[in-house]
């Protein structure tokens, strides 16, 4: 009598990520693509608290933690503990840690005897420091990122943070990537609006400091479309402060699919006044479209080549109004910006990204890491 040998069971990749419909943005987008990559050679878990739109290979298992009736805030406050009692209970062979404000770290390393990879897609201590005045929440962060070895980084800046904090880590940079649109379009830089697209968090999206250059532009600006969701609070403050420039400023709310790419197809060019970001998925996604993208010049932009788009001296609103304007009425300008933007857009190859989480994920499962 023969026997059938029994399957191998394939190893178990739990990926994190708190998810509220109103800090939508890049993470969800980011964390598909790691889950359809994996999910081809894993079995894969997502452990989150609203799934968002989120459309998941088939056998991938989702796990919420129940703290969507909580809102936002309150909800990433709670998210820290359930998700270290979610790391004890919960069958896995690597974790991916997706960081998660306020104070990023929810110091799974502490509870789990597995691998943890934190994916730094943002660190947020700095921010949430400034907003709620609260410096406590820095030294939080640096003792909890001295907790991994292993960590992705979206940009320089964090990388240099991250060794600081933990010199002995692994960190690797993995640039963020996106899957492009369709053929070139035929005349980039074109459109009849400025676009802001993302979420509606007021202070650090840099929304008021673009309300404000829009109050200084004269008529020449083209008129700005704000698109995206925030909390309840963020899209009152934004009518608030919009409603003196009705005509010229308007706020359409969340977008997503064939609104989205209308949106970024008939854009001019993207602003993205942000006083603190770790990427910038937008920018990317608006010059995958032929845009160029007008930004601050943050550390964590510098990946933004200068032949792109418009960078402006951090928080200058008068060096914003003259940016809007002067590319508002070059049309010449924008379409050679944006022409190079598209073809920016080309050389970020998004299989390379996937194939680079893939690799990371395969090296700690056998401990052949090393840093980078």
């Amino acid at each position: 009598m023969t026997t059938t040998p029994r399957r191998a069971r394939r190893p178990r990749i739990v990926v994190s990520l708190f998810d509220h419909p109103a800090y939508s943005g890049g993470g969800p987008v980011v964390v598909r693509r790691i889950i359809n990559r994996l999910s081809r050679d894993y079995e894969v878990v997502l452990v989150t608290t609203d799934r968002c739109g989120i459309d998941l290979p088939a056998g991938v298992k989702v796990i919420a933690l129940p703290v969507g009736w909580a809102g936002p805030r309150l909800g990433q406050l709670l998210y820290h503990p359930l998700l270290r009692l979610a790391a004890l209970v919960v069958r896995h062979d690597l974790w991916i840690e997706s960081f998660t404000p306020p104070f990023s770290s929810s110091l799974l390393p502490m509870v789990t005897r597995r691998p943890v990879v934190g994916l730094a897609q943002s660190l947020s201590a700095r921010g949430m420091a400034r907003k709620y005045r609260l410096p406590v929440l820095v030294p939080i962060e640096r003792f909890a990122l001295r907790r991994y070895h292993h960590v992705i980084v979206l940009n320089p800046r964090d990388r240099d943070l991250v060794r600081a904090c933990s010199p002995a880590a692994t960190v690797r940079l993995i640039p963020n990537a996106i899957e492009m649109p369709g053929a070139p379009p035929a005349r980039p830089g074109t459109g009849s609006f400025c676009l802001f697209l993302g979420r509606v968090e007021v202070t650090g999206k840099g929304l008021d400091l673009l309300v404000d250059a829009y109050r200084r532009a004269g008529a020449c600006a083209l008129p700005l479309i704000v698109a995206g969701a925030g909390t309840r609070a963020d899209e009152l403050r934004l009518a608030r402060l919009i409603r003196p420039l009705a005509g010229r400023v308007r706020h359409v709310g969340y977008v997503r699919g064939a609104r989205k790419s209308d949106l970024l197809n008939d854009a001019a060019f993207l602003v993205m006044p942000s006083r603190e970001e770790a990427f910038g998925l937008v920018a990317l996604e608006a010059m995958a479209h032929g845009k160029p993208v007008v930004h601050f010049d943050l550390p964590e932009l510098t990946w933004i080549p200068a032949e792109c788009g418009v960078k402006v001296a951090p928080f200058d609103v008068g060096g914003l109004v003259r940016a809007v304007e002067e590319l508002s009425c070059d049309t010449a300008r924008r379409t050679r910006l944006g022409r190079n933007a598209r073809a920016y857009a080309e050389r970020h190859n998004a299989a390379a990204t996937d194939d680079a989480y893939a690799t990371l994920v395969a090296e700690v499962l056998t401990g052949r890491t090393v840093g980078t």
